[in-house]
């Protein structure tokens, strides 16, 4: 890509992670006019003309073309000589943008459509990851608009007797995941009752009792991991964005299991096609195995985010970091 001048910068939109990223957003416009770029913020709200959770595809497996879309894409973005995509949540991170982006021959950050796509989906992401041999904790999926998992209870205890999560399919920032030590059907009826959408998928993820990791990449780069102890039960969104006893540091761990810990990574961004950046986070229980749990295509870029901090560890300051997302 030929040297990038005018750069905008898209966040905001309606998921449920709105409010992060338009910090996301914020950082990384002032770092860019920090850094000598003519930069514009733009809301993606305003040109949400999809409601993204009704999305069809044809029979290749490609979004449906929107019309509307198409004509904002190129009404407003043509101008820019690259959208650095700060989207969090479904509009930013499930593909479909991107898709749209490489149709119109539009520069973007980060990963492509498929990419996207794929590590959006959580149980598309895990099939993946069993195929290629990386382990992650054992799930099943359900729909929330039945009584399938309240009929489940009895053979969801057996199976998660050290306790689950249960988390939608399709979501991020720890938005309704709910810990389940209980598996009787009134708790599960509780649980249920308290989503932020009753008609939803949700996975049930196997528990894992240990520490709990993240590792980044930036283009061939593998991050330094970072540990992340929180008092809450679990790193939960307000532990995330709120909490400032969360603590992030750089991984305690033998030379051999930071060895262990990158790989892990490295073959995980490699078998999913990540490009440019992105983060995995992974757990290891008490016997020191380690468990992929997701992974993210748009990491956040606030001042409690993972991904920043990481990169800081390995020599380089937030404006050096977005230099180097939009220099691609």
């Amino acid at each position: 890509m030929d040297k990038v001048k005018k750069v905008c910068v898209l966040c905001g939109g309606e998921s449920s992670e709105r409010d992060v990223s338009l910090k996301s957003g914020q950082f990384i416009y002032k770092s860019l006019l920090n850094l000598g770029y003519q930069a514009e913020l733009i809301d993606f709200i305003e040109s949400n003309y999809i409601d993204f959770s009704k999305l069809k595809k044809n029979d290749q497996g490609m979004y449906i073309e929107q019309d509307d879309l198409a004509i904002w894409i190129n009404k407003k973005l043509r101008k820019f000589d690259l959208v650095f995509i700060a989207l969090h949540g479904a509009e930013g991170e499930m593909g479909y943008l991107q898709e749209e982006f490489e149709k119109y021959g539009i520069n973007y950050t980060g990963s492509n459509e498929k990419a996207c796509r794929d590590t959006w989906n959580k149980r598309i992401c895990k099939d993946i990851l069993k195929k290629n041999n990386i382990p992650t904790p054992k799930y099943e999926e359900f729909w929330t608009g039945d009584q399938s998992i309240i009929e489940s209870a009895d053979r969801l205890k057996e199976k998660f007797k050290n306790g689950a999560f249960m988390k939608p399919t399709e979501e991020g920032s720890s938005i309704d995941i709910f810990k389940i030590t209980n598996f009787s059907k009134e708790n599960l009826k509780k649980i249920m009752s308290q989503l932020s959408y009753f008609n939803q998928v949700v996975i049930i993820e196997e528990f894992i009792d240990g520490r709990e990791f993240t590792v980044g990449f930036l283009n061939d780069q593998i991050l330094e991991p970072l540990e992340i102890v929180t008092d809450r039960e679990f790193y939960d969104y307000f532990a995330k964005y709120h909490d400032d006893d969360t603590q992030i540091t750089k991984a305690d761990l033998s030379k051999d299991k930071i060895k262990e810990l990158k790989m892990i990574a490295k073959k995980s961004f490699e078998v999913l096609g990540l490009s440019v950046w992105g983060r995995v986070d992974i757990m290891q229980d008490k016997s020191g195995n380690f468990f992929v749990l997701e992974i993210n295509t748009v990491p956040g870029m606030t001042d409690h985010s993972l991904f920043p901090y990481a990169a800081k560890l390995n020599g380089l300051s937030f404006d050096e970091l977005v230099d180097e997302i939009a220099s691609q």
